[in-house]
């Protein structure tokens, strides 16, 4: 075959649209993805304007059709709001249905048991899916009065739960929506199972927050978007551009076609579907004309486009949470329906990169095509450097060619190494107000004891002393009657003296 027809052909698979997903293992898996939301009372303060409504509605509308979703609320207990099954058109019906069931009626703050529910068939999961939960709360592990219970509840979520998901391969990315939240308890959550660990305290930035959490359950592709335009290649079948506003006018939105035909956000034109809530807008255009297309917003809207395709970039990532220093490596593999590309020659009119940010804006370029001879079957393995500075890192992956541009955001929680050096008995994970009034509940008490047993002993003392003045009575009046003084009697000169 001609170079000609291989690059005809590899533009043919490659600019088909792109939902790219990463995978662990054995390539093909779809996500599985299970919501857990908190409804306890402290959200009216922590999301006064609910926004966890229109955060769920962004991820339904979002989790591509075969994905297996479900949805949990917890508060005393953990309830399935949205059954969890294959995600299709119901699906979606049913869960936008049931987001305003999202309230704050609940009391305590059963994570435990959202937890349970949420992994109900952990010992018979589908092994065609790769399976994540993401966990939003407010608050610490709460689901009785006695803080000691709580604790206890804690650490066995730590140390019994988290690391049977964790070898089981189910994530836990948790996202804290106060600092009220137990944090360090959500931190070793994550960290244990090879979750991410999100922290907001704005309501606000939830819904960013949130998308971040599924592209770490569900990683997506993206197209590059520059000065709001961005390029689709002429075998692009779909496209999904999403728009956080925030108190913009949704009549201000409209898409702008390679030809200029305009498409409103509040117009019902054939071709493009739009959909427009307080906090975002989609519109997603069913076979698009390629071309350049470009978004007509304010300034204050941010932007992303991703696009679905027969291709797909499968990927092992990295371990969602590392320690400092350590080293990691990272799958990659072009798939055409589901089967490996291996030809050299396809593979060679690609440009694959990885660029890598850490949380203080350093950039790092990998040139993976460059620096790695194209693999015989199809698998390149990347070695990432290691991660030196705490915090989250993101490692975009990039396909490029002459005429398609895809990225895959993925995201790396790195945590820094503890000194071991000291022995303690407290887990980590356990605050110092936590035990606060354990450790001054357990002061008062044995301070009465001390108090108790210091007045029995001082009551024994006076029993004992009363006892001896008694005996010594006793032997005093049985001396006296038994007559030891009566051989001594007084002389006449004594009696004449004492008449």
């Amino acid at each position: 075959m001609s170079i000609v027809l291989r690059l005809s052909l590899c533009l043919y698979l490659m600019t088909a649209p792109a939902l790219l997903q990463a995978q662990q293992g054995q390539g093909g898996l779809q996500p599985d993805v299970r919501l857990l939301i908190d409804i306890s009372g402290s959200m009216k303060d922590s999301d006064p304007e609910n926004l966890r409504g229109p955060a769920l509605e962004l991820i339904v509308r979002l989790l591509p059709n075969g994905a297996r979703a479900g949805v949990w609320l917890f508060a005393e207990e953990a309830v399935e709001l949205v059954q969890h099954r294959v995600v299709d058109d119901a699906w979606r019906e049913e869960a936008l249905a049931d987001v305003a069931f999202i309230d704050n009626s609940g009391q305590l703050t059963n994570i435990p048991a959202a937890l349970k529910a949420a992994t109900y068939d952990i010992d018979r999961l589908n092994p065609g899916y790769r399976t994540s939960i993401i966990l939003l709360t407010d608050g610490k592990v709460d689901l009785s009065e006695s803080p000691m219970a709580n604790a206890t509840a804690a650490r066995q979520v730590l140390g019994e739960l988290a690391p049977q998901l964790g070898a089981t391969g189910i994530p836990v990315h948790t996202i804290a929506l106060s600092d009220e939240a137990d944090w360090q308890f959500l931190q070793a959550l994550a960290k244990t199972t090879g979750g991410i660990a999100e922290r907001t305290l704005s309501p606000d930035d939830l819904l960013r927050v949130y998308i971040r959490s599924l592209e770490t359950a569900a990683p997506t592709a993206r197209i590059p978007v520059s000065n709001r335009t961005f390029l689709i290649d002429d075998s692009v079948q779909e496209f999904t551009a999403l728009v956080f506003h925030r108190g913009i006018d949704a009549t201000e939105f409209a898409l702008i076609a390679p030809d200029g035909t305009e498409f409103p956000a509040q117009a019902d034109r054939t071709g493009i579907e739009w959909f427009v809530s307080g906090q975002f807008a989609m519109a997603t255009a069913a076979s698009p004309a390629s071309g350049e297309w470009r978004l007509q917003a304010p300034d204050l809207a941010e932007m992303r486009v991703a696009v679905i395709s027969d291709l797909t970039m499968d990927i092992d990532p990295p371990p969602a949470s590392l320690p400092a220093g350590k080293r990691s490596e990272l799958g990659l593999r072009l798939r055409d329906k589901g089967r490996v590309i291996t030809d050299p020659e396809v593979l060679s009119l690609f440009n694959l990169s990885l660029e890598i940010r850490s949380p203080g804006g350093q950039r790092r370029v990998i040139n993976v095509s460059s620096r790695y001879p194209v693999p015989e079957d199809g698998e390149y393995r990347v070695g990432l450097p290691p991660f030196s500075d705490a915090g989250q890192h993101q490692v975009m992956v990039r396909v490029k060619s002459e005429t398609l541009r895809r990225r895959l955001p993925l995201y790396v929680d790195v945590y820094a190494v503890a000194d071991n050096s000291g022995i303690t008995t407290r887990p980590m994970f356990v605050e110092e107000d936590r035990l606060l009034i354990p450790a001054i509940t357990m002061a008062v008490i044995l301070l009465l004891a001390i108090i108790l047993g210091l007045a029995i002993r001082r009551r024994r003392a006076r029993r004992r002393l009363a006892q001896w003045e008694k005996r010594a009575a006793d032997h005093a009046k049985a001396a006296n009657d038994s007559g030891i003084f009566s051989g001594i009697v007084a002389g006449p000169e004594e009696r004449d003296r004492n008449p």
